[in-house]
């Protein structure tokens, strides 16, 4: 018996699910039935839950829809959040033209410094020795960010999972002593070579910018 069919099985069954005890009784031939159960709840696959004496089965595809329409509080808070993200989207919309021009600015003030300290440098003189270490930025190890990034991720996300970049950033920035921009940099690096495991969400304070909106919210898949 295919582990498909149980999932077939589960999703026919829509919002309502399907009790476990029914699910037993049609694969009654399937011995390991609880254990592929459990694996496919460890892979969101489908939802175990009680509902009066019974435990029933929702597939993932039904079980928003079966939340929405019986938990009064989810429904509630999850308006509300689509509500705010909403909102939040138009805002930044609307001035996503107006944070390119400040960009834009910035990068000119920054190659304007960039020219005064390369001039200050020169007047220093050839008797005095410029450490050139200085120069070349501290390399972080991928692996050990990664690491530091899971572990801030699991003990200071919220109960639905999002932790806002920026106390993100200050975490792992003190943890490892290293600056925001190479923060921002390893951190697009990990999402990018494990998007399957992360989830970003527009908002926040500061963030990584992405089809023309700031993403500041991030939460483990």
């Amino acid at each position: 018996m295919s582990i498909e069919k149980i999932v077939a099985t589960i999703e026919a069954k829509g919002i309502e699910g399907i009790k476990k005890t029914d699910l037993r009784r049609e694969f009654q031939e399937v011995e390991e039935l609880d254990s592929i159960l459990q694996e496919l709840v460890r892979t969101h696959e489908i939802f175990i839950e009680k509902k009066g004496n019974s435990f029933y089965c929702w597939h993932k595809n039904h079980y928003l829809q079966k939340l929405l329409s019986t938990d009064q509080k989810f429904s509630l808070l999850y308006r509300l959040m689509n509500s705010v993200n909403d909102s939040v989207n138009t805002r930044f919309n609307s001035l996503n033209m107006s944070l390119d021009t400040v960009t834009k600015q910035v990068r000119g003030i920054t190659e304007e410094i960039k020219i005064l300290a390369s001039s200050g440098q020169r007047d220093i003189g050839p008797n005095i020795p410029i450490s050139q270490e200085q120069d070349k930025p501290i390399e972080i190890n991928y692996d050990k960010f990664k690491v530091q990034l899971d572990q801030a991720l699991a003990s200071t996300s919220t109960s639905i999972g999002w932790i806002e970049l920026c106390n993100l950033r200050k975490d792992l920035c003190s943890r490892m002593n290293i600056s925001r921009e190479q923060f921002y940099h390893s951190f697009e690096e990990v999402v990018s070579n494990n998007y399957d495991k992360y989830e970003l969400s527009t908002g926040g304070e500061e963030g990584i910018q992405l089809r023309g909106m700031v993403h500041g919210f991030v939460r483990c898949i």
